[in-house]
């Protein structure tokens, strides 16, 4: 049971990393909004006005989201702290057969408003979707599954909420591990790069969804072709190879000069299995160089991504930057800030990517309504205005692409769809 009255837990350093992108980054523009949504496509009408009752009278997901950072003075750590009441989350009703309307994808969340949201679209086949809008600060999608099915199970309170462990701060003893993970990380995003974001900044905010479905015998194919490529980590690499090739040709396309890339991954610092927490971010990062000499090829990509990945896991600097992102907790926002804005300047990497979870094989039905698909959105950030996201529902690979229609096209999305599925499928010529 959450003790509401005395509650003070220090931010995770990944929510640390997104509270400065929150203020420096967004907030400076006005043009990103960093809210996600998670889909779910169910069988039958969806009661939405009986949901809205039951869901305002869970006590957890209304003090959640009255949650909002707090730092006592430029050194201190960042702590969640009660901040506003909320009395209500909204759930928006409405008719629609669009996967996810573009208002949706385009409304903000003000700071005295809750950063949980609800919409329900009643489909002209008679069937609903359910779609949880949150801000990224909040919580990363991951959390955002499980507290969707602490929710499919009627759970009139909420469980691991948070880790309620002590976090000890460092002694200075590793210092000479976060110094060496920062000279790595400035060592590795030298320029020249090559960004899909335009040299002058945009003024329109209006995002985009591209969504790709493969079908079962396509998402079989795949990974029938994935170890053929050398893939021997699983399928990001793969998925972060198609998405970089994909830049690239857009890059040719625009006459542009293809110089190497530069992508942080997000992974998931949660135990393998874990009900929790739901709130915040429990990740860190990977960083991909790749060069330009590498992306002919789709197998020359995903051979220097695996060789990436091996050698930041083998020498520990995954471990130091974490190390390094601890250190970083207690600077001021507008240094830490000049720390992680990214080796583009403005632009957090030449384009933004993660692989979400799988949507879970043990949630299946969505208070008594079968969930027949699902679809995780990941937020659009400016720069750079194009956002990778791949995860799989069943034995089916969804890819969304967030895009601002500043950056790039719809004509140019298509090539990129096309790039995509003729690299993870290999229907590409030789």
């Amino acid at each position: 049971m959450i003790e509401y009255n005395q509650f003070s837990l220090p931010l995770t350093e990944a929510d640390c990393f997104m509270r400065a992108l929150e203020k420096r980054h967004i907030n400076r523009t006005g043009i990103s909004t960093n809210i996600c949504h998670y889909l779910l496509e169910l069988e039958g009408t969806f009661d939405a006005t009986a949901f809205k009752q039951k869901l305002n009278t869970n006590n957890d997901i209304l003090w959640l989201a009255s949650l909002d950072t707090y730092k006592a003075n430029p050194l201190a750590l960042p702590v969640w702290k009660t901040s506003r009441t909320v009395s209500e989350i909204p759930v928006t009703i409405q008719n629609s057969d669009e996967l996810i309307p573009e208002e949706i994808i385009n409304r903000g969340m003000h700071v005295d408003e809750s950063p949980i949201r609800i919409d329900v679209l009643h489909r002209s086949t008679g069937n609903s979707a359910i779609i949880f809008s949150w801000h990224h600060l909040l919580m990363d999608g991951y959390g955002v599954v499980l507290l969707l099915k602490q929710l499919a199970n009627d759970a009139s309170r909420l469980h691991h909420v948070y880790d309620p462990t002590e976090r000890k701060l460092l002694r200075l003893a590793p210092l000479a591990n976060a110094t060496r993970a920062k000279f790595f990380v400035d060592r590795i995003s030298k320029k020249p790069l090559s960004s899909i974001a335009p040299p002058s900044p945009i003024k329109n905010r209006h995002q985009k969804i591209k969504i790709i479905r493969f079908t079962e015998e396509e998402t079989n194919q795949f990974d029938k072709r994935g170890p053929t490529l050398g893939a021997q980590f699983g399928r990001s690499p793969v998925y972060l190879a198609g998405a970089a090739r994909g830049v690239t040709r857009l890059l040719k396309d625009k006459g542009l000069p293809v110089h190497d890339l530069w992508i942080p991954v997000p992974k998931d610092q949660r135990k393998k299995g874990s009900d929790g927490p739901l709130l915040g971010n429990h990740l860190s990062f990977l960083f991909y160089r790749l060069k330009s000499g590498e992306l002919d090829s789709l197998e020359k990509t995903v051979r220097s991504i695996n060789h990436q990945m091996v050698d930041q896991i083998k020498s520990n600097m995954s471990r130091d930057y974490d190390i390094l992102m601890r250190y970083l907790r207690r600077t001021p926002t507008p240094l830490y800030y000049f720390w992680i804005k990214g080796p583009q300047g403005g632009s957090l990497a030449s384009f933004l990517f993660t692989v979400a979870a799988d949507h879970p094989t043990d949630f299946q039905e969505f208070l008594g309504h079968k969930i027949i698909d699902a679809w995780s959105f990941p937020s659009g950030i400016y720069p750079p205005g194009l956002s990778f996201a791949f995860m799989r529902f069943q034995n089916n690979l969804h890819i969304m692409i967030n895009y601002f229609d500043e950056v790039i096209t719809e004509a140019e999305v298509s090539k990129l769809e096309q790039q995509l599925r003729e690299d993870l499928l290999g229907t590409t010529q030789p």
